[in-house]
């Protein structure tokens, strides 16, 4: 039976295409206009896992993400990096010289600004929710002075031209997705775990709480605070660490409990590839 799994945006979007890379098409996609409705889809038991952006190389980490990670507690199981190339795309008698209007997510329009500046400086820029539905909507309405920026497989998918190709800003372009699950699943050969601290408010409290995994020798590859709700100026820190589910992850939690540092583990996983 075919995973249901759900992700912001729908078919031929960039997280389709990450769910699909983790996965290959033994899925059935359980489309959502936002990142609130797609964690309510996996609360409700709608779908089986859920597959969300959490940072991407060029613009950071998505806030909402860590914030709706800790409301819910669902658990990270994996992760994949995807290599982001936007194209500009329209109707089949479409032409760049005649575009007027181009449609896509807010940020996919920042990743191709450059592109945008130069090539199209007549064009009008409007945002939607999801780059694979701007492709949608510029089938629908049927007009060849209108283009979206999204994914080739979202082209294809709707029999549309790709009018420019990679017309990203910067090549080096990556989103971070990971997977979701609604309960703690063990995995044999994790290397990976991501957790979220919150120190006492305390000077050195969190150099006290990152030396943990510094004499262990495990490293750390994000480090990322968000204000505590309710406690003005108090902070948590979300963390992942390059280690897995054993010894020296275990070692660790019992040190920074010793501190009166809580340390809640949201998902130990094997780490993704970076291309």
């Amino acid at each position: 039976m075919a995973l249901r799994t759900a992700i912001q945006g729908q078919e031929a979007s960039f997280h389709d295409i990450a769910a699909r890379q983790i996965y290959g098409e033994n899925i059935d996609i359980v489309p959502c206009e936002t990142f609130a409705s797609t964690f309510a889809a996996l609360s409700s038991g709608e779908a089986d896992q859920a597959v969300v952006a959490i940072e991407n190389s060029l613009f950071g980490s998505i806030n909402e993400i860590y914030d709706l990670l800790l409301k819910h507690r669902f658990w990270i199981c994996g992760e994949v990096y995807l290599r982001v190339e936007q194209c500009l795309i329209g109707l089949q008698g479409a032409s760049l010289q005649k575009i007027t209007e181009v449609h896509s997510h807010p940020v996919a329009l920042a990743q191709c600004e450059d592109f945008l500046d130069k090539k199209l400086p007549q064009a009008k820029r409007f945002e939607s929710h999801d780059t694979a539905s701007s492709v949608v909507e510029v089938k629908q309405w049927g007009d060849p002075t209108k283009a979206a920026i999204g994914s080739a497989a979202a082209a294809k998918l709707h029999g549309l031209k790709i009018l420019a190709r990679e017309i990203e800003t910067n090549k080096q372009n990556y989103t971070r997705f990971v997977v979701l699950q609604k309960n703690k699943k063990s995995i044999e050969g994790t290397d990976k775990t991501s957790l979220v601290l919150v120190t006492s408010h305390q000077p050195g409290s969190l150099h006290k709480a990152l030396g943990v995994f510094a004499k262990r020798g495990i490293n750390l590859s994000k480090l990322q605070s968000r204000p505590i709700i309710g406690q003005a100026w108090h902070y948590m820190f979300y963390v992942d660490v390059e280690v897995g589910n054993g010894t020296k992850l275990a070692d660790s939690l019992a040190d920074l409990k010793q501190q009166d540092c809580e340390a809640t583990v949201l998902g130990s996983y094997k780490s993704g590839q970076k291309a």
